[in-house]
Formats: structure tokens, C-alpha cells, sequence
């Protein structure tokens, strides 16, 4: 059997003998080529063009397989027109792909921008970067389409009622799975307002979180909360109301919190209360500076109690929650140390 391989291998032609080297060689490197070489900003992203990549070279393979089984081992008719046409055919396939992949990863390092996401630096895409490989895709389609037409000779095809009309009415039966999606991706993209590292508070789709990654058709976020990832399709996320709630690259946030303090508590010993809180809070919670004082306002005399608000800064955007969390455990440990209570008091006051 493998003197029959070796004989077949020698049979092919040029083309065929570079095509099976090609694949192995492909093969062999996929991994490297999409985690070192053409790597995007996703790890799963790299690892499924790599299994694509992989599967690709396993179809092509299996043709030069089937080939030699039916044609040096069933028939012994030697190589058939047909199988060479099929082979072309898998070899364009596979070359468009690498192609594209190769010039998306290239127009992101040429005209994408580079933003900070959890304190790694990423490079991410912009209106410019998706423009121009939606570009390189529709030439790369458009090649593609001629040299199979080429291959299979079926030159008829580019009549008016042909595959380029079949093309068109493809894409536009399927424009509502596709269409709003990229349009609004690239809109977004251009304003540059939402991008990696952006928090965003989405409050109809329940979503706040920090932007992954952002693509033509989808909008990953990752939960502050609950650390896993939200997919949101680019069409919803232009018909709702978003919250910005950081500029893009900015390493910080300003929040506040809230206390319901009754009267018979005076501003100094309130201003002496946050004072600990905030001291403390630090301690509990890194992402708080001990430097960067709060600063008390008095909201609302309400009815009961007296509305105060501690706004404070949070180091990172991404600890907006948990520098809450923190200040909310260390109000609610120190209340009763300095002589005042969070509960909002039951009041009554007689008239007249």
C-alpha cells in the first residue's frame, strides 16, 4: 500500500504534488499561525480559525484520498478530469480563506487602534479596519467566483441570469440575518464612542460591563458582576439607550453612594463617620486610593432623615461593584463605633 502512495504521489501533477505539501505544512502550523503569526484579540477566536484551518486540509485531503482509492486501487484508471476540477475547486477555497483571515488581522494592525482591556494592551477594530476588509472580502469573493467559473468552464454563468444574479439574490434574501447587524456595527465603529475597555451600563438588556470586543455583527461585553461574557447583536444595541460610563483608555471611574442619616446627627460627626468608612473601605477593597478623599454632599432634608451622598473615585472601572460592596460592608460595621444609625428613623412631629 505504500509503495501504491508513493507511485500515486509521483503521478500528480505539479499542482497536485504542492497542494498536498501545502496542506500538510498547513496542518502542521495552523496553531502557530493563528496564536503567533495572524492572531486576533479573542484566544477562542485564534483556536476556531485554527480548527477551521485544520478541517479544510482533512476535506482536501480526503479527495486525494478517494481519488486514489477509486482510480489506483478499485478502477486503476489513473487521474480523472473530474477529481482535478474538485481539487482546484478545494485549493481556491482554501487560499481565499487564509487570505482573508490574513488581511482582516492585517487592516486591524494597520488602521485598528490600540486600547487597554484589564491592563492588557489590545489592538482593536475601527470604522477604517472594517471597511477595508469588507473591501479585500468582496474582491476576494469576486476572484474567487471567476477562477471557479474558470476551473469548472462554465463561462455561461456570467450571463446576465447567471451565478452573479444568483449571488445577488442570495445576499439579498438573507440581508434581515446580516444587514442591520453590520450597518449598525459600522456606525458604532465610526462614532468611536464603544470599544474595548468601554464600561456600559445597558439597563432594557440588563448588561453592565466592560466592551470585550466589538465586531460587525456583535458586541461582546464581559459582566462586572458575574464575570461571563454577554453577546449582544449590534442591531439592539443601536435601539436602546446606553450608558458610557467611561471614556475610551480611561483607567478610573467616579461613583457615589447614599446614607439616610436622621437629624439628631451633626454634619461634623457625619463628615467624621465617611471618613472612617473610606479608610476602611480601602483596606477591604485595593482598587480604592487612600489619597484620593471623598467628598460629602448633603442631597435631600428628607421628611425622616437627612439624604447624604459620598462620592469617591474607584482606580479601576472594572472594580465598580466590589468598591461598592466594600463601602456599603464598612458603613454598615462602623455605624454604630461613631454613634449613628443607617436605619431610616419613623419620625412624628405634632402640628399646631
Amino acid at each position: 500500500m505504500i509503495d501504491s502512495l508513493i507511485y500515486y504521489f509521483n503521478s500528480l501533477s505539479v499542482f497536485g504534488k504542492v497542494a498536498i505539501v501545502l496542506n500538510i505544512s498547513l496542518f502542521v502550523l495552523a496553531g502557530y499561525l493563528f496564536s503567533k503569526i495572524v492572531p486576533s484579540d479573542s484566544e477562542a477566536l485564534n483556536t476556531k480559525r485554527a480548527r477551521n484551518l485544520r478541517l479544510m486540509n482533512v476535506l482536501l485531503w480526503s479527495i486525494y484520498l478517494f481519488d486514489w482509492l477509486w482510480n489506483y486501487i478499485i478502477y486503476d484508471h489513473g487521474h480523472s478530469e473530474f477529481f482535478k476540477r474538485v481539487s482546484q475547486t478545494g485549493l481556491v477555497f482554501l487560499l481565499g480563506y487564509l487570505f482573508t483571515q490574513f488581511s482582516h488581522t492585517w487592516t486591524i494592525r494597520k488602521y485598528g487602534k490600540v486600547r487597554t482591556v484589564e491592563g492588557k494592551e489590545t489592538r482593536s477594530r475601527t470604522y477604517q479596519s472594517e471597511m477595508g476588509y469588507i473591501i479585500i472580502l468582496l474582491i476576494t469573493i469576486a476572484v474567487s467566483l471567476l477562477l471557479l467559473i474558470n476551473i469548472w468552464q462554465v463561462t455561461s454563468w456570467l450571463q446576465a441570469t447567471g451565478v452573479i444574479g444568483g449571488v445577488l439574490v442570495i445576499l439579498f434574501g438573507t440581508k434581515e440575518a446580516w444587514a442591520h447587524d453590520a450597518v449598525a456595527g459600522l456606525i458604532m465603529l465610526h462614532q468611536g464612542e464603544i470599544g474595548p475597555g468601554v464600561v456600559c451600563r445597558i439597563e432594557q438588556l440588563g448588561v453592565f460591563g466592560v466592551v470585550r470586543r466589538m465586531s460587525l455583527t456583535e458586541t461582546t461585553f464581559h459582566d462586572v458582576i458575574q464575570k461571563h461574557n454577554i453577546i449582544v447583536a449590534n442591531s439592539k444595541l443601536r435601539a436602546v439607550p446606553v450608558e458610557i460610563l467611561n471614556k475610551v483608555d480611561s483607567p478610573h471611574w467616579n461613583d457615589y453612594v447614599e446614607f439616610n442619616i436622621g437629624y439628631d446627627t451633626a454634619s461634623e460627626q457625619v463628615e467624621n463617620y465617611i471618613q472612617a468608612v473610606w479608610a476602611k473601605a480601602c483596606e477591604l477593597e485595593k482598587h480604592l486610593d487612600p489619597e484620593k478623599t471623598p467628598r460629602l454632599v448633603l442631597v435631600n432634608p428628607g421628611d425622616h432623615a437627612i439624604l447624604w451622598r459620598m462620592n469617591y473615585r474607584v482606580e479601576s472601572v472594572y472594580r465598580i461593584k466590589q468598591a461598592r460592596y466594600a463601602i456599603n460592608r464598612a458603613a454598615f460595621d462602623l455605624q454604630t463605633e461613631h454613634g449613628l444609625s443607617l436605619a431610616t428613623p419613623i419620625t412624628h412631629q405634632s402640628v399646631g
